[in-house]
């Protein structure tokens, strides 16, 4: 019985052990296959090219297609950093070539200007020259009455008279005209003396005179200035307010002369009387 006894604790205690031991080997257990699970992620991570070190390689490998291609393409990080200041430099030197251009073209443009007021401002002395030698020359001329001798032409006298006329010297022309008429009245240009006597006269605001001077002109036989005189006439009543008459002038310009080149001027004047 006492062995019986003494059995019982060491059975106790040997069982204890056991299950303590399988305790111990359960543990391991669990530990072990976890590090195998662990293991077993990482290798199907590394074979899926999911690892860090495979997508890191990956990006390395897209980097370098990316710098083949640009350099297949001639485009380097060096031309890609020089081309834009490069291009605006050319841009620049172009935009200053043409400035350049351009001025270099109004500077010649100025200088032919110059050039030519130079040219004209000669001609201009010179025929003021030339007309100051005339008037001398031709105040020579005349004698003590204050008259032109028939030394010198008609023709001159006559565009002296008329140059007076441009001039707006108009009781100068009535003057030399007169002198002229005086001279000779059989002359080629009498009939133009008197009817620029007329357009002096109304150069002169004295209308119903120019009407006396306009009338005299038709005195003249073969006058070629008939028809100037009679669109004269009409204009003059017309200033005058004798609008009848003037109907009347500018209608007989129109009968007496149909080829004249102031029939559409006439026309015009009726028009405006209607």
């Amino acid at each position: 019985m006492d062995r019986i006894h003494l059995r019982r604790p060491i059975l106790y205690v040997i069982l204890m052990l056991g299950i303590a031991w399988i305790g111990g080997c359960a543990s391991t257990g669990t530990s072990t296959t976890g590090d195998a699970g662990s293991e077993d992620v990482a290798d199907i991570d590394e074979l899926l090219g999911l690892t860090d070190d495979a997508t890191s390689g990956d990006t390395k490998s897209d980097a370098i297609a990316e710098d083949d291609v640009l350099r297949l393409l001639g485009v380097t990080e060096e031309s890609q950093t020089s081309a834009k200041p490069a291009d605006t430099k050319d841009e620049t030197s172009a935009l200053k070539s043409e400035v350049q251009d351009l001025e270099a073209q109004q500077r010649a443009m100025q200088t032919k200007e110059r050039d030519l007021r130079s040219q004209i401002d000669q001609q201009q002395e010179t025929l003021s020259s030339a007309q100051r030698e005339r008037d001398r020359t031709t105040g020579e001329t005349r004698d003590a009455s204050g008259t032109i001798p028939e030394s010198v032409s008609f023709q001159d006298r006559y565009q002296e008279a008329r140059q007076d006329y441009t001039n707006r010297r108009y009781r100068d022309a009535i003057q030399k005209f007169e002198e002229l008429l005086s001279m000779n009245n059989k002359h080629s240009l009498s009939d133009n003396c008197q009817y620029w006597i007329g357009e002096a006269y109304c150069g002169l605001a004295n209308y119903r005179q120019a009407i006396v001077a306009f009338e005299k002109v038709f005195t003249f036989p073969r006058s070629n200035k008939d028809a100037d005189a009679q669109l004269k006439l009409g204009i003059c009543y017309l200033r005058l307010g004798d609008q009848d008459r003037s109907k009347r002038e500018f209608q007989k310009l129109i009968n007496n002369y149909p080829n004249s080149e102031y029939i559409s001027a006439a026309r015009r004047y009726l028009e405006q009387m209607e």
